[in-house]
């Protein structure tokens, strides 16, 4: 096989690569059975435990179908695949040589360790598609080689992350964790870019950790060692794959730490004047935190760094041949922070609302468009159902809600500023969707709590947030 080879009928399954894809299958089955049946009865949230592992089988396979029959020219997730392939083959014709690369050697002697038997990863110049690289490596191992069996076999490591985050929210509103189910796991666009070998698979799955442990180990304080070591972990997997995403984490983590600090105190006068005490606090943690891995967040280290990034990758992508032809234009980036807040709204409709359906130019982009479009009259439906006031006053009396949305608005900001074409968008905005529509659901279950209170005691006073 030639590693440069632009076609991908090489990645097929034959025979054998079936037979060992069906005994995963049978595996991971019949361990998503055992997990439901030991937890359902205390949480029946786990009766989609196995419904949401298949949507990600599914998920997995489709990917790999359309990068291999309908994307002739193959593309990312491709070519991750054919770089973890030259590691399995480094491992095998030198295991200590492997084993450094492995673990994030990328001195210039590095690249020596390759040669025409175990092909070049190209990759290796760029660190962040490198770290993906490197994980694949592991399941391409156990994937005896296969593109479709690695594929696999990556999905259902991500699945574990999606299921925490839905967990997460279930957890918190017991009675909606069946519209959970199609908020979270059930998200077309999260199910399919995120179940294929791409760098948003192993960021859902780090986010959906760093999210519930943060949760039980900071706020909840359960299980504190270990629910900050997987806080660590899944933020240095976030660090070294897509930094941005832990930066657009920080304001709203510590806005729910510091909203979690002023609960304890019950005297309104001693929460009013703790409350800017505890907010420079964790203003300065999270300032300082960015200060000493400056270094590992590179250009999102700095104003300066974010604004180059964003004007350097919105260019590129107009100039990708794969993209090329769908870009969209919010307008010219001249690098200065003005010019950067100018593009705000056109940024924050592009990152949340398109493509339109008038400017889906292929199938794929059509399913988007549709997405979220459906999106969107949902938006328009709980705004008008619940009103704008309501929705504000809700959003600031829970703090989940505060996190949420506040994500989504710098998420789908920093997408829609810096990505210039709708093949790409329609992949990077994946992160913040379950938080987008899982908060939906959640505004208007208190929404709905709020009138019933107003109807029983004929007062808005009183505390319709109770999460039931």
């Amino acid at each position: 096989m030639n590693f440069f080879d632009p076609h991908s009928a090489d990645l097929l399954p034959g025979l054998f690569d079936l037979v060992i894809m069906g005994v995963y299958l049978v595996l991971m089955f019949i361990v998503a059975h055992y997990t439901r049946q030991r937890n359902i009865e205390n949480n029946p949230a786990y009766r989609f435990y196995v419904w949401g592992l298949l949507a990600k089988v599914v998920g997995a396979f489709a990917i790999c179908m359309v990068y291999t029959l309908y994307y002739k020219e193959g593309g990312d997730t491709n070519q991750f695949f054919r770089n973890s392939q030259s590691l399995v083959r480094l491992l095998f014709n030198d295991p200590g040589a492997y084993f450094r690369v492995l673990f994030g050697e990328r001195g210039p002697e590095v690249y020596s360790y390759f040669d025409s038997d175990t092909g070049w990863p190209w990759m290796y110049r760029d660190p962040e598609s490198f770290v993906v690289v490197r994980i694949t490596s592991i399941f391409t191992l156990f994937g005896f080689g296969n593109f479709f069996t690695t594929t696999l076999l990556v999905a259902w490591l991500s699945y574990k992350g999606i299921w925490r985050l839905y967990l997460l929210f279930s957890e918190l509103y017991p009675r909606l964790y069946r519209k959970f189910a199609l908020a979270i796991l059930f998200f077309p666009s999260l199910v399919f870019w995120g179940s294929g070998i791409l760098k948003d698979t192993y960021t859902i799955l780090a986010l959906g950790y760093f999210i519930y442990a943060f949760y039980y180990g900071l706020i909840v304080r359960e299980k504190v060692f270990l629910n900050l070591l997987a806080v660590l972990l899944s933020a240095m997997l976030l660090l070294l794959i897509k930094p941005y995403i832990l930066i657009a984490l920080l304001p709203g983590t510590i806005i729910w730490l510091t909203y979690n600090r002023l609960k304890k105190f019950g005297n309104p006068l001693l929460r009013w004047l703790a409350a800017p005490f505890i907010i420079v606090v964790f203003i300065v943690a999270g300032l300082s935190f960015i200060h000493y891995f400056s270094e590992e967040l590179g250009p999102y280290g700095t104003i300066e760094g974010i604004l180059l990034k964003a004007q350097i990758t919105q260019q590129d992508l107009i100039r990708a041949e794969a993209y090329s032809e769908h870009y969209f234009d919010i307008g010219t980036l001249d690098g200065t922070l003005g010019n950067f807040v100018s593009k705000a709204p056109a940024a924050l409709l592009a990152g949340l609302f398109r493509p339109f359906l008038w400017e889906a130019g292929t199938f794929f982009m059509m399913v988007s468009a549709l997405e979220v479009s459906v999106l969107m009259i949902v938006v328009l439906i709980t705004l008008f159902r619940v009103g704008p006031l309501r929705s504000l006053k809700i959003i600031a009396n829970e703090p989940l809600l505060i996190f949420s949305f506040l994500f989504v608005l710098i998420f789908a900001f920093a997408v829609g500023i810096s990505t210039a074409n709708f093949g790409a968008l329609v992949r990077l905005r994946i992160p913040y969707l379950p938080f987008f529509a899982a908060g939906l659901v959640i505004m208007d279950h208190l929404s709905k709590k709020w009138k019933a209170h107003k109807q029983v005691t004929g007062t808005p006073e009183g505390n319709p947030f109770l999460r039931t």
